[in-house]
């Protein structure tokens, strides 16, 4: 369209052999999906932005990068005498623990070997306890056997005497109630030399009563129930060995003197007599 004065002017009037209408709506479906596209564009090319910029802080330089790149420090400049002239003198870098490197350990040293006739270590001992009778009565005196083996490759020597080999009675509590020697210490020494799989055996006997370190009296006495034996030697410890305890059995009948009569039993009373029949 050309407007007076030779000026072209755009014409946005719809022409065509179809209403008005139809070409308006037309470009307003165009202008929409024109709109559309570029706004998908314009958020793709965010997205894509943003997301660059948040992986800028993972890729940043590793720690230890920066060192390298970065200028070494250098040492300030020791002013030279007269009369000498200056140069580049080398400063050792200062010298502090390198965080990679490994922190040395001790090597693990391995157990001394046992030599014949050395003395025992407690690895090649093996102590337990031994009952003459699984039950007793109270009043009994039970006797316990003390077993001390070496269970090692090789003989060795070791002190099993009444000063260090003790047996214990406790109760299924785990209550201390009698040693071999509270009230019976002793200081003796037995220096034994074991063969690979020798024993060696001592037997203690228990009177039935209670006591403690030192023997204090009186000494309580133990009644019926179930206890268990333990041998010590040392550091070394037995496994428990359960006994039972009994109460006694009631005392017997009065037994008849030898040569005395047996007592005869009472005579048997005579039958009754029958009843006389009635007349009538």
């Amino acid at each position: 369209m050309t407007w007076a004065y030779g000026v072209n002017v755009l014409d946005l009037e719809p022409r065509g052999p179809l209403p008005t209408e139809i070409y308006w709506r037309r470009r307003g479906l165009a202008l929409g999906i024109a709109v559309v596209v570029i706004g998908i564009a314009v958020a793709t090319v965010v997205a894509f932005v943003n997301s660059s910029a948040k992986a800028k802080p993972a890729s940043a330089e590793k720690p230890g990068t920066a060192q390298a790149h970065s200028p070494a420090p250098q040492a300030p400049q020791t002013p030279q005498p007269a009369g000498q002239t200056g140069g580049n003198t080398a400063v050792a870098p200062p010298q502090g623990p390198n965080p990679e490197s490994p922190t040395p350990t001790a090597a693990v040293q391995p157990p001394p070997v046992l030599k014949e006739g050395d003395d025992c270590p407690d690895s090649t001992l093996a102590v337990k306890g031994l009952t003459n009778s699984p039950q007793y009565f109270v009043g009994d005196q039970p006797k316990f056997t003390m077993v001390v083996t070496n269970i090692g490759l090789v003989s060795c020597k070791r002190d099993v005497g009444a000063a260090v080999l003790a047996a214990y009675v406790y109760s299924l509590d785990n209550k201390r109630l009698w040693s071999n020697l509270d009230c019976a210490p002793s200081n003796e020494t037995l220096v034994k030399t074991f063969t690979p799989g020798e024993q060696v055996t001592t037997a203690v006997t228990w009177t039935g009563m209670g006591s403690a370190p030192h023997c204090p009296l009186p000494r309580p006495a133990i009644g019926p129930g179930t206890y268990n034996l333990v041998v010590q030697l040392g550091n070394l410890r037995s496994q428990p060995v359960p006994f039972i305890l009994n109460q006694p059995p009631p005392p017997p009948g009065p037994v008849p003197a030898p040569g005395a009569p047996a007592v005869a039993p009472p005579p048997e009373a005579p039958p009754a007599a029958a009843p006389a029949p009635v007349g009538g």
